[in-house]
């Protein structure tokens, strides 16, 4: 028995199916088969009950899996203390949002490739609920975002916080004082998509005080969303720290509104698997991108300290 069968046996209860295991860990279904053979020989257990539609652990096979994970965890990181960084090796799937797409991520992969020049990264950008998706379904590695669901699947370290405000096209006309939100239904709101975390939050915000000729936009894009405002077909709540440029031309104006949108925290995530070696490291490194960035800027607008949000 090697840390190779050790990683089988997690993989396969988690994925529940020998060919789906086989594709993961880039060999047959049937060496995923002689492995567990192998296993339940030596130890003189079932560690699975298998029938033609799903393969499930018995009550030994959980308690060796969880027994595994710890080993797997301990070699990953006694791995990690003592091979150096330029031979480490393997390619990570992040998934990321647009916020953090436009913020984070070029000094994140600018770090891997320095310290890591062997690691391969994939990207993907998307809405929070696709990620997240993708994320439970194995389809990624390590998220940059908002946690969902079952979080004790997870690994969770905190990434940072972003100010969130109301902006509007340059030419936005209104009052010096600051708005109420009741003021703000009274004007075309750009949404985020439907069943986003900031899409619930924004609704949060607004309850009661949306009218019946309310107008609502709906994108599912970071760079539409900004495209809109500054046409002025509506206003909507963004962090300003990835609008620096449209705020310094003039082509975007935050607005002054009573009370104030809760910042969003974002997190970097990755599942308790075998392959969260390679997860764990993008992670590490994203935090500490993340708090070099967040320096640069007031605390209102990026903080490396998560704030209270939805207080409202």
């Amino acid at each position: 028995m090697n840390i190779r069968f050790l990683e089988t046996v997690v993989w396969l209860s988690e994925l529940r199916s020998f060919r789906v295991t086989a594709d993961r860990m880039n060999i047959t279904p049937a060496a995923i088969s002689n492995r567990i053979s192998a296993i339940e020989q030596e130890l003189g257990i079932r560690l699975f009950e298998r029938d033609t539609r799903d393969v499930r652990l018995t009550s030994e096979g959980q308690t060796f899996v969880s027994g595994a994970r710890d080993i797997i965890d301990r070699y990953n990181r006694l791995v990690s203390d003592v091979v150096p960084a330029e031979t480490i090796e393997g390619t990570v799937r992040i998934g990321i949002l647009p916020s953090i797409a436009l913020t984070i991520l070029p000094g994140v992969i600018e770090t891997l490739r320095v310290r890591y020049p062997r690691v391969r990264v994939s990207v993907t950008t998307d809405s929070s609920q696709a990620i997240a998706s993708k994320l439970e379904q194995r389809a990624l590695d390590v998220v940059l975002g908002f946690p969902t669901g079952d979080v004790d699947k997870y690994f969770v370290k905190d990434l940072c916080s972003f100010g969130m405000f109301w902006v509007a096209n340059g030419g936005f006309e209104c009052d010096e004082g600051p708005m109420a939100i009741s003021d703000l239904s009274m004007h075309p709101i750009i949404s985020y998509e439907t069943g986003t975390y900031n899409h619930g939050r924004l609704f949060k915000y607004l309850s009661g005080h949306l009218i019946e000729d309310s107008i609502i936009h709906y994108s599912n894009s970071l760079s539409t969303t900004i495209n809109m405002v500054t046409a002025g077909i509506g206003i909507a709540v963004l962090p300003p720290i990835v609008i620096q440029n449209e705020l310094r031309s003039g082509t975007l104006r935050v607005l002054k509104v009573s009370p104030a949108f809760p910042p969003t925290n974002y997190f970097a995530l990755f599942m308790r698997n075998p392959s969260s070696r390679l997860s764990s490291l993008v992670a590490s490194i994203a935090c500490d991108v993340a708090n070099d960035f967040c320096a640069l800027y007031s605390d209102a607008l990026a903080s490396s300290v998560l704030k209270q949000v939805d207080n409202y």
